[in-house]
């Protein structure tokens, strides 16, 4: 039986993020409050939330950072984040990226995907669930569609957060809320429900 792995990244004031977050109730009191008003904006994409079945998303990104040194990107897989709450219906990984993380994630993340767009093949080769087909990555890699929720969105190509264009949107959507937050001055929040 397949379950969701739930990801949400938000923009949010450094005044309204505490120094440390020492629990999940820490944490959902943040994505209420400042979370909440990303969602609200309309003027710029200012938050993402992602939803994969089996954790496809998070697992084929870990595989394919595997072939890459970009240790600003390692938060959006399994592992490397700031805290792990462990509760009653699993882990919740959170990051919380400052400017100084910001702008090494737009520049690794630019430089992925250069990399991919130059070498499909090291992403093809690193998706061992074989869920892709011809043509896949590079028609995912050639889009520059941005949504807040890939997985819900008609726009994006598949089913249920397990194709190459929803794992390539998504990395997108999350660029864009990176680039966004460090335009303005903000902290960026993620969290992963494993």
């Amino acid at each position: 039986m397949s379950h969701s792995s739930e990801t949400r990244i938000f923009t949010a004031p450094a005044a309204s993020v505490p120094s440390r977050l020492a629990s999940v109730e820490d944490y959902e009191a943040l994505a209420r409050g400042p979370g909440g008003r990303a969602c609200a904006r309309t003027d710029k994409l200012h938050h993402v939330f992602g939803s994969t079945r089996s954790g496809y998303a998070i697992y084929f990104f870990g595989e394919l950072l595997a072939a890459f040194d970009f240790p600003a990107l390692t938060f959006l897989t399994d592992s490397g984040q700031q805290y792990a709450f462990e509760g009653e219906y699993g882990t919740t990984l959170v990051e919380v990226l400052d400017a100084e993380k910001q702008r090494a994630v737009i520049v690794q993340m630019n430089a992925l995907f250069a990399a991919l767009k130059a070498n499909p093949t090291i992403a093809y080769e690193a998706e061992t669930f074989g869920h892709l087909c011809d043509d896949d990555i590079e028609k995912a890699l050639a889009r520059d569609y941005v949504s807040g929720r890939p997985y819900a969105d008609t726009e994006v190509y598949g089913d249920e957060g397990d194709t190459a264009d929803y794992l390539f949107t998504y990395l997108r959507s999350v660029l864009k809320v990176v680039e966004n937050a460090l335009d303005e001055g903000l902290l960026v929040v993620f969290s992963g429900e494993l």
